[in-house]
């Protein structure tokens, strides 16, 4: 069969999404690719080079890189207008001259080509702004009330209607596209159910956690100041991942007697002052364990894997996700888990873990407090490490690979 060009646009590295669940996905696809026969283009921003920052491997494929200069996507002076204007009309042009069959967008937010006969594939993981609109796009009418002051009544109207016709714009790519991937059955029903995209454009690849969770030394907790037994949660601090609950819970927990402390782990968890979620930070404010909450902040492959392992617990109290992923890592980390049933977690933690009603934080500290229980505690970790293992790269990969 003959060879086909196959663009990657790893953009999506080269704006802040290295370190997120967007990031783990290319890398992770990039690296678990057994491809010898396609020719692979990696489409980034001139200036840097993510496959080099990165240390992604590459060596079961070929590729060149053709870049695009980066120009402003914000305005904030009259020249930025001319870069946007630039950015909408020429961004995919650099792509032009070369002979592509097929384009995978893994962040929608940048757009896809409108060149003839060529096949473009847009990861889909959630719906969330448009699940959870007053959360993510409140509308104008909603913005002004909650304003004071006629300046920031206009301010926030503005930015309102903005980022609603910004999100009308960019969902378009996904009606525009040749096909779909979505990360779940959850996903695929919501793409369908809201955006009204026809079922058989969207395919379902699961993800998966990181193979190399080897062994790690409990001297991260030392480089920390941590000390067991502690309960876990590492991710984002918006308002669907109730920070607030897990602190309930864990106060809970410590008015009954349990001697545990709390690590938030997380990018934005690296101060008290710098956490952007208020009432999460409330919460820890006026938490009577104050002393015993730590700020992990952004960890490490390593670091992290090493903190799921010496967990008493990996709590996640979030209240919808389009995978889940969180919850296989600490599986794979033979962490146990402690989850919320709703979304895509409902059936990741099915079996696996101790799944609790969403929003009820007491019976979240009650499942903490039975995790100190080995027999429990064996049977979970075991449960979970069997449910990880049917989730790997390679079969995303594989899958991925299917759509060229």
């Amino acid at each position: 069969m003959e060879s086909k060009t196959i663009v990657f646009d790893l953009r999506a590295l080269q704006i802040g999404h290295q370190h997120r669940g967007i990031g783990v996905v290319i890398r992770s696809a990039i690296e678990n690719l057994n491809d010898t026969k396609n020719n692979y283009i990696f489409y980034m921003f001139d200036g840097s080079n993510p496959i080099d920052d990165l240390g992604i491997h590459t060596k079961n494929i070929k590729y060149t890189i053709v870049t695009t200069p980066k120009l402003n996507n914000t305005i904030k002076q009259l020249s930025d207008v001319w870069d946007l204007f630039k950015l909408s009309l020429h961004r995919f042009t650099p792509l032009r001259k070369h002979r592509i069959d097929s384009f995978v967008q893994f962040d929608f937010s940048l757009g896809l080509p409108r060149f003839r006969k060529v096949r473009t594939i847009v990861m889909a993981y959630d719906l969330i702004p448009l699940i959870m609109k007053r959360e993510y796009l409140p509308s104008p009418f909603f913005a002004i009330s909650q304003t004071v002051g006629i300046k920031s009544k206009i301010k926030a109207m503005l930015r309102s209607s903005y980022y609603i016709l910004k999100s009308k714009k960019e969902y378009q790519v996904y009606k525009r596209s040749k096909s779909i991937i979505a990360i779940s059955d959850v996903v695929k029903d919501s793409f369908a159910d809201i955006l009204r995209i026809n079922r058989s454009k969207i395919s379902v690849i699961n993800l998966a956690p990181d193979a190399k969770a080897t062994d790690a030394s409990d001297r991260v907790l030392d480089s920390f100041g941590i000390n067991k037994p502690y309960i876990l949660y590492i991710g984002g601090t918006d308002s669907r991942k109730r920070i607030e609950e897990i602190v309930y819970a864990f106060n809970i927990t410590q008015g009954r007697g349990s001697n545990l402390e709390l690590v938030l782990a997380g990018n934005e968890f690296k101060s008290l002052e710098t956490l952007p979620n208020i009432t999460a930070r409330n919460a820890i404010v006026e938490s009577p364990y104050r002393d015993k909450i730590h700020f992990a902040g952004y960890v490490d492959d390593s670091e992290k894997n090493g903190l799921y392992q010496n967990a008493h617990a990996f709590i996640f109290c979030s209240t919808y996700e389009g995978f889940g992923l969180p919850v296989l890592e600490a599986y794979n980390n033979s962490c146990p888990v402690v989850c919320y049933d709703n979304s895509s977690v409902s059936s990741l933690g099915h079996n696996s873990a101790i799944v609790i009603e969403t929003g009820n934080y007491v019976r979240v500290a009650e499942a903490i407090g039975r995790l100190f229980d080995e027999s429990v505690r064996s049977d979970l970790i075991s449960s979970g490490k069997k449910k990880s293992s049917r989730y790997t790269w390679e079969k995303f990969s594989s899958k991925l690979l299917g759509h060229y």
